[in-house]
């Protein structure tokens, strides 16, 4: 009788330790604490949020496994679907997540406007949007903005800002690889690596400049002497952008750059430090154009 209280009483002892132990790692484990728990391959295999934003969940699947499986902050998936503790996700439930790619309308946005501030073609915009024409944007809705980027929009910024006038297509032809005659001395802006050339790419997609990525903080120089016909940010995908006007139709394009070392209006001089690169990326855009037409930079780069 002994022995079965004492067998009793080992069982009791050994299963509330269990319970402790369970309920411990509950505890550790548990929502509030936003552990981030995680299969190490899965580290590497980072999926794109569709550019509706809307995903099912798997099976067992919670928020912080989805959160890393795309890269995503799990308070803003909580906050967008109006989530309660204890968070939990039931099979096939759809999610919103956060897309980059996504933009709030605000007061005065046009479709030429978001056109010129993200560097997208309005047609894009109109074809994954599904607008209808007159293509009304209502103030606080989401708009679905392009991946596949359109840099010829800055010519609408060289119009406007430096020409005083519409853009005119130029009979020059930018796929024209004779060089054109007489034309300046240009030196290089910057000592550093070509991570994207002048041309074709994909289907139908021409870029009319080259990127190059020296590291942060870094000088850029003037390509040739001239005047600071504009400088602003009024394209997000170039960021901070400086135009500067040369003879004889010439005239050369910086962007995504970091802090100025010049002001609008004023002549710089060949190899002038015109501004530096920025703290995050180290890297630049940059346009050399003719009559206002894009060249290849590097045919004409000493």
């Amino acid at each position: 009788m002994l022995k079965l209280h004492l067998i009793i009483l080992v069982f009791f002892m050994f299963g509330c330790q269990t319970k402790n132990l369970v309920e411990g790692l509950k505890n550790d484990y548990a929502p509030e604490t936003k552990a981030i728990v995680f299969n190490k391959y899965e580290e590497f295999i980072k999926n794109n949020i569709p550019l509706n934003g809307m995903i099912m969940v798997k099976e067992n699947e919670t928020i912080y496994s989805i959160a890393n499986k795309y890269n995503v902050i799990p308070k803003d998936i909580i906050e967008d679907n109006k989530l309660s503790k204890p968070y939990d996700l039931k099979f096939n439930q759809i999610l919103f997540l956060r897309n980059k790619n996504f933009y709030i309308l605000k007061k005065g946005d046009t479709i030429d406007k978001i056109s010129i501030r993200f560097a997208v073609n309005k047609l894009d915009i109109i074809k994954l949007n599904k607008l209808a024409k007159p293509y009304k944007l209502i103030v606080g809705n989401k708009i679905l903005i392009p991946k596949i980027r359109d840099y010829s929009v800055v010519d609408l910024i060289i119009s406007e800002k430096v020409y005083k006038s519409k853009l005119v297509v130029p009979k020059f032809n930018k796929n024209n690889k004779n060089l054109i005659k007489n034309s300046p001395k240009f030196i290089w802006p910057a000592k550093g690596t070509v991570t994207k050339s002048f041309g074709k790419f994909g289907k139908g997609q021409f870029y009319d400049g080259i990127d190059i990525k020296l590291g942060a903080n870094r000088p850029i120089y003037s390509t040739y002497e001239g005047k600071i016909a504009f400088i602003g940010s009024q394209i997000k995908k170039f960021g901070n952008l400086i135009l500067v006007k040369h003879d004889n139709g010439w005239l050369s394009a910086y962007s995504n750059l970091g802090r100025y070392n010049v002001k609008q209006g004023e002549i710089i001089k060949k190899g002038e430090i015109i501004a530096f690169t920025s703290a995050d990326s180290g890297l630049f855009h940059f346009q050399l154009r003719y009559n206002r037409t894009p060249v290849n930079p590097v045919n004409y780069l000493n």
